[in-house]
């Protein structure tokens, strides 16, 4: 059963009834008329907009009219549902558009990310077997600047005056600590030479008379 307004006697549109005298209107045509009068136009009774019910229904497609039913009137009316379809194709052609651009954007991000992951991972693999590899040095090796000259230290301790435990390893010395060195050595050669020959006399022998 199709609701008509009590006004218009039209199916509304956007349905409404007055709890006053519990008929339909149409909502715009009441509201209308409540503004001008303030009453219920059937029962005459007080009634605010805030009063009306609204009424949920189906959309109700209006019956066309008779001037409709003409061969142009039927090809206007095919002619704006081929422009409303158009319309409508056209938005969503943009839509899949605009889907795919960003589509190929978010893949394109995905691949570098999993790229850069790829390569830290790599990075992070070879730096971990290069630390496993290294071990403790056992000794530390001098390596001589240019302008000095490796000598063996415990060869100089002995020239030097037979000094016990000096280190056994090579160290890279300077030209000018290699002067001061000789000099040193040469003269404690000299005097043990010097003491080797000369004897004191508390220790001389003592020929019998």
């Amino acid at each position: 059963m199709a609701l008509c307004c009590a006004i218009s006697n039209e199916v509304p549109e956007h349905p409404v009834v007055s709890p006053s005298s519990g008929a339909v209107f149409e909502k715009r045509i009441i509201e209308k008329y409540i503004q001008e009068n303030g009453v219920d136009p059937i029962s005459g009774k007080e009634l605010g907009v805030d009063d009306l019910i609204e009424i949920k229904t189906p959309p109700v497609v209006k019956p066309k009219p008779p001037s409709a039913t003409s061969i142009p009137a039927t090809l206007k009316l095919l002619q704006d549902e081929w422009d409303a379809v158009m319309l409508y194709s056209f938005t969503q052609r943009q839509q899949l558009q605009t889907a795919r651009q960003e589509l190929s954007h978010a893949l394109y991000q995905h691949d570098a990310a999993c790229r850069v992951i790829a390569r830290l991972n790599k990075e992070v693999t070879a730096a971990r077997e290069a630390l496993a590899t290294l071990k403790p040095q056992a000794g530390i090796t001098t390596v001589p600047q240019p302008g000095e000259i490796v000598i063996d230290c415990k060869a100089v301790a002995a020239e030097a005056g037979g000094v016990a435990n000096q280190p056994t390893e090579q160290a890279a010395i300077s030209p000018e600590v290699i002067q001061k060195l000789e000099e040193k050595a040469a003269v404690l050669t000299q005097e043990r030479k010097k003491n080797s020959r000369t004897v004191p006399e508390d220790l001389t022998p003592t020929r019998r008379a």
